[in-house]
C-alpha cells in the first residue's frame, strides 16, 4: 500500500500566504490557483535561487499566482529563519522554560487567543516588504506590480494572521 506524503508545513504556510496575497491582487485567479501554484510549490525552498521562473513567462503569462507564489516561498523561509534564530538567542534555561510551557499548556486556548494574529513590528513588517518587492523585482516584475505584491505580503500577514504564520 502506498504511504501518501504531506507537503512540508512551510510550503502549506506558503501557499495559505500565497492564497491570501492572490485574494487581493487577482481573485479571478483563485479557481486555477492550485494548479497555477502547485510547480512553484513542488520546490519552494524560498531561496533566491529556489524557483525560477522560465525567461519571459512574466511577459507571456497573464497570471500573478506563479509570481506570487515564488515571492510567498521566499518570505515564509524569511519568517522561518527568522523564528529559529530568536530561539536560539533565547538559549537552554530560557528554551527549556519556553518548552515546559508549551508542555504544561494542555487546555485549549480560548477562541479569541487562537486567533490572534501575530504582533508584527514596523521594522519587521519593513523587512518582510524589503524582502517581497525584492525577490518580486528579481523575477522580472514590473516596480509597480512588485510592490503591489510586496503590499498584499504584509496586509495577509497583517489581517489573516495564519496565512503566514
Amino acid at each position: 500500500m502506498a504511504r501518501i506524503r504531506s507537503r512540508p508545513d512551510h510550503v502549506d504556510r506558503t501557499a495559505a500566504l500565497a492564497r491570501a496575497v492572490v485574494t487581493r491582487l487577482a481573485p479571478e485567479e483563485l479557481p486555477a490557483f492550485d494548479l497555477l501554484a502547485a510547480p512553484y510549490l513542488a520546490g519552494a525552498d524560498g531561496s533566491a535561487e529556489g524557483g525560477r521562473l522560465e525567461f519571459g513567462v512574466v511577459e507571456a503569462v497573464a497570471t500573478v499566482t506563479p509570481v506570487v507564489t515564488l515571492v510567498c516561498a521566499t518570505v515564509t523561509s524569511a519568517l522561518l529563519r527568522g523564528a529559529e534564530g530568536e530561539l536560539e538567542q533565547l538559549g537552554g534555561r530560557a528554551t527549556r522554560g519556553l518548552f515546559g510551557a508549551l508542555r504544561r499548556r494542555r487546555a485549549a486556548p480560548p477562541a479569541a487567543e487562537a486567533t490572534a494574529a501575530p504582533r508584527w513590528s514596523r521594522e519587521q513588517l519593513a523587512e518582510v516588504r524589503a524582502t517581497a518587492a525584492d525577490r518580486a523585482a528579481a523575477l522580472g516584475v514590473e516596480p509597480e506590480l512588485a510592490g503591489a505584491i510586496a503590499d498584499a505580503v504584509v496586509g495577509a500577514l497583517l489581517l489573516d494572521g495564519e496565512a503566514g504564520s
